[in-house]
């Protein structure tokens, strides 16, 4: 499979300004969600025997926010439609990043950790973190043009990849929205980190284990489903794929 490359595209929104407050770095990681039994296994050792194999993948994640301890509030935008502005933030009890393309290639869907980009947060305790992953307007990918090509295929998920040797391309606007409680404190001086962790090993099979064929129409409602259910963030400051509490009690 080709080297294609990892491109991001970030824009940074933070109700407390580009270069102040602390930096936290956001993440990505494809594979198997990380567990005792399941550190080191990557997408591609974990893909069952479908004949399906992924070359690229590509999301177009609306917004990532993380909110204060004590300080939610219901969201009037959340309504599944398109925001006129998603780079608008007034709420001091949010801090947001958006929107963002992570485009993985293949030598990136082997359970490595890349980095994707950064927002700045006022130091303070989060409880929260929300992920939207779904399409956005040209408008709003502006002239950055992996984005816009996402954009203008009215696409949140574009996955290239081969079945039985065979090239295919799932393209879909699916939307996953996820609000995750993960407590953890921010403070002056520390570097700290979000890992939007991506499992692809189920994407492409039913309940049962039989495998979906991407190219099918009738196989894109489950296919969908498997994908909602397949992406999960969370604080992972080491930067090893599991999330930190996940430590403590070793």
């Amino acid at each position: 499979m080709r080297f294609i490359g990892l491109c991001v595209s970030v824009m940074l929104l933070s109700a407390c300004g580009s270069d102040e407050g602390v930096k936290v770095g956001l993440s990505t990681r494809v594979g198997a969600a990380r567990g005792a039994q399941a550190i080191g296994k990557s997408a591609q050792q974990a893909e069952p025997a479908t004949g399906i194999t992924l070359d690229r993948v590509r999301l177009s994640v609306r917004e990532l926010e993380l909110e204060y301890e004590g300080d939610h509030h219901d969201d009037d935008d959340r309504d599944g439609g398109d925001d006129d502005d998603l780079r608008h933030s007034g709420a001091d009890d949010e801090q947001r990043l958006g929107p963002i393309l992570i485009d993985l290639s293949a030598d990136d869907l082997n359970g490595r950790i890349v980095p994707v980009g950064n927002l700045r947060v006022t130091p303070g305790i989060f409880d929260e973190i929300e992920f939207d992953i779904g399409r956005i307007t040209v408008a709003q990918a502006g002239q950055d043009a992996p984005l816009r090509e996402l954009a203008e295929l009215g696409a949140s998920v574009v996955i290239d990849g081969h079945i039985d040797g065979q090239p295919f391309s799932f393209v879909s606007s699916v939307r996953m929205e996820q609000e995750r409680e993960a407590r953890f404190e921010v403070k002056e001086g520390q570097e700290p980190n979000i890992t939007l962790n991506i499992d692809p090993t189920g994407w492409f099979v039913d309940g049962n284990g039989q495998r979906l064929d991407p190219r099918d129409a009738s196989a894109r409602s489950t296919i969908e489903n498997n994908l909602r259910r397949s992406i999960d963030a969370f604080d992972d400051d080491d930067r090893d794929g599991g999330e930190d509490d996940d430590h403590d009690d070793d």
